[in-house]
């Protein structure tokens, strides 16, 4: 089949697989360990990012999601985040964070 100005038109499969593929290369996770002791809770956070990650829509302060400290942080890009990036050329890259808190002494 030929397009109007006399090149081939790509198929369907072509672009379909191109296009998961660019969606699956921009998953990923990173956790980083801040201490080596148990948490007590998970924090989930969903944040919002412009211009292919560059641009942070808010500043995050992990002491006001665990008052006692962080344990480990955990972020991830899922193939959600990877499809939405695609479809907006990187204008708009969502990521989430998984906070571990520690746990709060209690003192008496």
């Amino acid at each position: 089949m030929k397009n109007l100005l006399g090149g081939e038109v790509i198929g369907v499969r072509l672009l379909s697989t191109l296009f998961l593929l660019l969606t699956a290369i921009g998953c990923h996770t990173i956790r980083f360990e801040v201490v080596n002791e148990p948490h007590s809770q998970v924090i989930y956070d969903r944040k919002s990012f412009f211009f292919w990650g560059l641009t942070p829509t808010k500043e995050v302060d992990v002491s006001e999601h665990c008052p006692a400290g962080v344990a480990a942080i955990r972020e991830e890009t899922r193939f959600s985040d990877g499809f939405f990036s695609v479809i907006t050329v990187g204008i708009w890259k969502p990521r989430s964070s998984w906070y571990y808190c520690l746990r709060e002494e209690v003192r008496p």
